[in-house]
């Protein structure tokens, strides 16, 4: 049943935050006794202040209530990811291309690690530049990367 909710909110909130500039990063649904709590997550290239958090939740939580996705109460929280947030997908790597990151990532079988600058990303690749020379890593290898802070 969350999952459907998760996924009824999803369709509702990425074209308008697409309107907006934003991307839909992440949903966090949870119920706690008959209230919910939902969470979304955005990013932008230009950043996210609070001030347009504050926007988003305005619009989605109107969205919401008019389409009556969600059967009770709920607290609608509007952020960014934040800083140390995991890199998963080739648009999260986009973002980061320049920034010093760290990747766990399996190459025959075998847990490894890499830290270096992001130098370039493609759909199906990063390329890392660390202390021992370049390094081209599948995405479908990565299991987690974040920005060095």
């Amino acid at each position: 049943m969350i999952s459907d909710l998760k996924t009824d909110i999803e369709n509702l909130a990425e074209p308008l935050l697409a309107s907006e500039g934003f991307e839909l990063v992440e949903i966090k649904l949870s119920r706690y006794k008959s209230n919910f709590r939902l969470q979304i997550f955005v990013d932008s290239d230009n950043g996210v202040t609070l001030d347009k958090c504050v926007e988003l939740s305005k619009i989605i939580g109107a969205a919401v209530d008019v389409e009556d996705i969600l059967d009770s109460k709920y607290i609608l929280e509007v952020s960014s990811p934040g800083l140390d947030r995991h890199l998963h997908t080739q648009r999260d790597f986009e973002r980061k291309i320049g920034k010093n990151i760290k990747v766990e990532y399996t190459e025959g079988g075998k847990k490894k690690r890499i830290r270096g600058s992001l130098t370039d990303v493609d759909t199906t690749t990063i390329l890392i530049n660390g202390e021992d020379g370049e390094f081209k890593i599948a995405l479908s290898d990565i299991r987690q990367g974040k920005v060095v802070i």
